[in-house]
């Protein structure tokens, strides 16, 4: 073996002189780890529960990393939705991305970034953290996912609980109105109609609305809330998976003009909140937990029904009911709540954090948070004030001041979705039943398995799907006419939905529906 000249002094140096430090960057330390001083990190992630706010400054998950890893953690939580991916966006601009972060819900900016430069590979951080490689980074389809060009840009893990987002129903409304649960769309207009038109909570005034939803992040199209409607035509994703090997953006099939007919006869009879284009996460929730404004909506379960989240609704109004509600029929009989894929929690870290030597930081972070002390501190808080083992070892909120699951508790327990497993016993602790001010008792898990039976699309194939080169145009487009003809800004018919179908081709969409297909068949995924 040969030896470069400056290796090999240092290999003598060793030898004669233990602690000599002469070597340290040139066997790889860096200059933030070459003395005994803390290393800053920089983690950015979606909050836990956005309505409650920040951790406190004097955090003891922050205090405890400092103190037992000798790293300096400084956490931002990212505000929900298109803000956060804005935020992100302007710190990829400025070369200026956090250490480790959530990759957005939006992979097509991730996927920009990874060209741009600015993420760095994460296979050398895998036998850094063996434990939390074998639970969590080991699934075959996964590690096809995160890996583009031969490297795995992605800290990939599977999904736990996948199909979480589904339509509630005001079954106290239903009641007070004579009316059965809506099964096909023609019966959930009907009931849109009855929430919005006769005053369903009593206060004799024309404040409600039978149907609210945002917008949210999707590659083409309006987001997860509008999903069941188009899935009343088969077509509950971006990509239309019906036509066994091809697939093209669902929006090209007659059925997805049916679906806008149908929101836009909605939207023209002002039974949709009208502020929906424009509404925020926060301020949705805002609506209907402390305003009462919604007979249906489409929410994630646990942010409906956990106890810290309904509380709020539970104070203002408790004797409302919220029950999950099956995805609406079309008129063949079809319906899907939504789509899915198997992709759960996404971590990457920038090249600058590679580059300064923070790969061995980063991956003794999250090691620690795996297992033991950390995983439940991150998880849960602190032992005996926010979660305590039962005689089984399982975590547990009873009989604590201040229960993990409590409204007050939620600031501290923030990164807890970096962490969690979802095995039984966890997420019986964590989705814990609950008793309303009526006395009704609400079980969480029960209503995410009633949400989960309901017909759903697996479309984990199309997260392997790169963006086209102009995707923020084709997407801008979209929505915006999606927009438009919905709330009657632009005449929906025949003719001016044709010309938008058309409007597709002087954006190249049928090249990138072209190479999608070529990206599904080269990876055996159609």
């Amino acid at each position: 073996m040969t030896f470069k000249p400056i290796t090999s002094f240092c290999l003598l140096i060793l030898l004669l002189v233990p602690l000599a430090s002469a070597c340290k960057t040139n066997i790889g330390s860096s200059s933030s780890s070459s003395n005994n001083g803390p290393v800053d990190l920089t983690l950015w992630t979606s909050p836990a529960a956005s309505e409650v706010g920040n951790p406190p400054a004097n955090w003891f998950l922050t205090k405890d990393v400092h103190d037992k890893l000798n790293i300096n953690l400084k956490v931002t939580l990212l505000p929900n939705g298109d803000d956060g991916d804005t935020k992100m966006n302007a710190a990829a601009a400025a070369n200026a991305l956090p250490d480790v972060f959530q990759v957005p819900s939006n992979n097509n900016i991730f996927l920009q970034w990874v060209k741009q430069g600015l993420i760095a590979p994460v296979d050398s951080l895998l036998p850094m953290m063996p434990g939390r490689t074998k639970d969590r980074y080991s699934d075959p389809q996964m590690k096809k996912i995160a890996t583009i060009d031969g490297k795995q840009y992605v800290l990939q893990e599977k999904a736990g609980l996948i199909k979480r987002q589904g339509l509630f129903i005001r079954k106290d409304w239903l009641d007070k109105l004579g009316l059965k649960e809506p099964k096909t769309l023609d019966d959930f207009y009907n009931v849109a109609e009855a929430f919005t038109t006769k005053d369903p909570d009593g206060d004799g005034k024309n404040d409600t609305y039978g149907f609210g939803g945002t917008t949210g992040v999707a590659s083409v199209g309006l987001g997860g809330s509008w999903q069941a409607f188009f899935g009343a035509y088969g077509l509950p994703g971006t990509w239309n998976f019906n036509t066994p090997g091809k697939i093209n953006l669902s929006l090209r099939d007659p059925g997805y003009l049916k679906a806008v007919q149908f929101l836009h006869k909605m939207a023209a009879s002002k039974l949709i909140d009208p502020t929906w284009p424009t509404m925020s996460t926060d301020d949705f929730r805002a609506a209907w937990k402390q305003q009462g404004k919604y007979g249906i909506m489409s929410e994630d379960f646990c942010a409906a029904i956990c106890e810290a989240n309904y509380k709020p609704f539970d104070t203002n109004f408790p004797n409302g009911v919220w029950e999950p509600l099956a995805p609406p029929q079309g008129p063949d009989g079809k319906s899907f709540l939504g789509s899915y894929t198997n992709v759960g929690l996404r971590i990457a870290v920038s090249k600058k954090a590679m580059d300064a030597g923070k790969g061995p930081a980063i991956a003794k972070f999250l090691e620690w948070t795996n297992t033991g002390e950390g995983y439940y501190e991150t998880a849960f808080g602190q032992k005996g004030v926010h979660y305590k083992l039962d005689a089984q070892g399982n975590v547990t909120g009873e009989g604590v001041p201040v229960p993990f699951a409590s409204h007050e508790a939620a600031p501290l327990n923030q990164l807890r979705f970096l962490v969690y497993k979802n095995t039984p016993s966890e997420l019986k602790a964590r989705y814990n039943s609950h008793k309303t001010k009526s006395g009704r008792i609400i079980d969480p898990i029960q209503i995410h398995d009633t949400i989960a039976s309901f017909p759903w699309q697996d479309q984990t194939p199309a997260f392997v799907i790169q963006p086209a080169s102009n995707q923020a145009d084709i997407n801008r487009y979209v929505d915006e006419n999606l927009v438009q003809f919905i709330t009657g800004q632009k005449p929906l018919n025949d003719g001016s939905w044709n010309s938008f179908i058309k409007g597709l081709d002087g954006l190249n969409v049928s090249d990138w529906e072209a190479q999608a297909n070529k990206e599904l068949k080269d990876q055996g995924l159609l």
